[in-house]
């Protein structure tokens, strides 16, 4: 989420600290040098919001998106508070995505029908870690659960797109479909062709993009950040932002630029610019923190 919207990856700047802890307790700096699409929105005066169905503070997200972007989130607690879930309830890492599709059409509707323009990001998660979450009426038509779960998704995503498709915001909304990684499932893909490559899903709709050269592409999600920017129709100079290129551009990215075991190698090495300049210790703080206590 972090290279998707800062063009820049997140990693400790001495390889020892976990990110998924980095942040974790809302430190009062997260990846303080980092200039996202959330900041560059609010300059924009838009009206941002992070919906999920989990706790936003794992992996300290409810501290990046606020202090980049002053995100509105609403979350699992968020739901609890407004009692659309019982106090009690928990399914999942949260409340699955059936309600979170629900939920998700009024807060929709609430952000679009202000003046301002918006963000709304949301995350789905039955399809996140071993096998899904698959419910009674999750349909089965492959005689395995995480083939039926990742089907129920698409249907869901699918039937979510249609309903804003009916709504009046959607002709000047841009709609962007990212994955965050590859599937956690250890053993889906033994029986699966070796020669197939496994790849995370993109798809941008409303962009008023054109001629754009969208096959075979080698590149990252920190090239989502310029081409998410750009899909709204904004200006890029040179057509980079941090370490991402605009796709939708004729520039070709790291990746392409590098090929791929060379540009994995280069995200790996240490940089004292980006220690100094992105991290600004902010990482080593809290390690000391963690030790002292």
């Amino acid at each position: 989420m972090v290279s998707q919207t800062s063009g820049a990856p997140l990693r400790a700047s001495n390889g020892v600290l976990d990110v998924n802890n980095y942040g974790m307790e809302e430190p009062g700096s997260f990846f303080p040098g980092a200039y996202s699409l959330g900041e560059v929105l609010e300059e924009e005066n838009y009206n941002q919001m992070l919906f999920m169905g989990s706790q936003a503070e794992f992996a300290g997200r409810k501290a990046y998106f606020q202090q980049h972007g002053n995100y509105d989130i609403r979350d699992y607690h968020w739901a609890q508070e407004q009692e659309l879930i019982p106090e009690d309830y928990y399914e999942w890492w949260g409340y699955e995505d059936e309600k979170l599709f629900d939920f998700a059409k009024d807060s929709l509707t609430e952000i679009a029908d202000e003046d301002e323009p918006f963000n709304f990001t949301m995350l789905t998660a039955d399809t996140h870690y071993e096998d899904g979450y698959a419910t009674d009426e999750t349909p089965d038509l492959f005689g395995d659960q995480y083939s039926n779960v990742i089907h129920d998704s698409d249907e869901k995503i699918k039937e979510f797109i249609d309903w804003m498709k009916t709504q009046p915001f959607y002709e000047d909304t841009t709609v962007v479909l990212v994955g965050d990684h590859l599937t956690m499932d250890s053993d889906f893909f033994e029986d699966i062709d070796p020669n197939y490559q496994r790849t995370v899903y993109n798809v941008f709709l409303n962009t008023g993009k054109n001629e754009v050269n969208n096959n075979n592409r080698l590149f990252s999600a920190l090239d989502m950040y310029p081409s998410t920017l750009s899909a709204l129709d904004v200006q890029i100079p040179g057509d980079r932002l941090g370490l991402g290129v605009d796709l939708f551009s004729g520039e070709q990215t790291l990746m392409e630029q590098m090929g791929y075991e060379a540009f994995d190698e280069e995200m790996t090495k240490r940089s004292d610019y980006y220690d100094k300049y992105l991290m600004q210790g902010s990482d080593y703080d809290i390690e000391r923190r963690n030790a002292d206590e």
